[in-house]
């Protein structure tokens, strides 16, 4: 079965939410599809769980928004629903290498990649 319109529906509902809570239910309604049916299939077409998607999705925008904007690490782990510069910090280095500091002086290169048809959005640095 194909599940593209699936996958293009969670990864455009994801982006269009990434500095909110991100209402899953919202998401159950909009697809017609349940929580777990979407969990199973997202993991199976893209290799990766629903919930770790999410958090690259904030890890990468908010890396993004670290190199173009002078706002505090603090007012970015915020933004993007982390409840304070240490956790914000430590999922940070889980999926960077870095630090939100050291990435900010090192400013490494950020491409654009393809979630999915017709969605963009940063890629997340190669791990150090």
């Amino acid at each position: 079965m194909n599940h593209y319109i699936l996958i293009w529906s969670v990864c455009t509902f994801v982006e269009s939410h990434v500095r909110e809570e991100i209402p899953l239910e919202e998401l159950v309604r909009q697809t017609g599809f349940s929580l777990a049916h979407i969990r199973d299939v997202f993991r199976k077409c893209t290799g990766k769980p629903l919930n770790r998607y999410v958090q690259e999705r904030k890890i990468a925008n908010a890396a993004q928004e670290l190199l173009d904007t002078d706002r505090t690490i603090l007012d970015i782990a915020v933004a993007y629903g982390f409840s304070g510069r240490t956790v914000f910090s430590r999922a940070f280095r889980r999926y960077t290498g870095y630090t939100p500091s050291l990435f900010r002086a090192e400013a490494p290169l950020l491409p654009r990649v393809r979630l999915c048809a017709g969605v963009y959005g940063a890629a997340l640095p190669d791990r150090q």
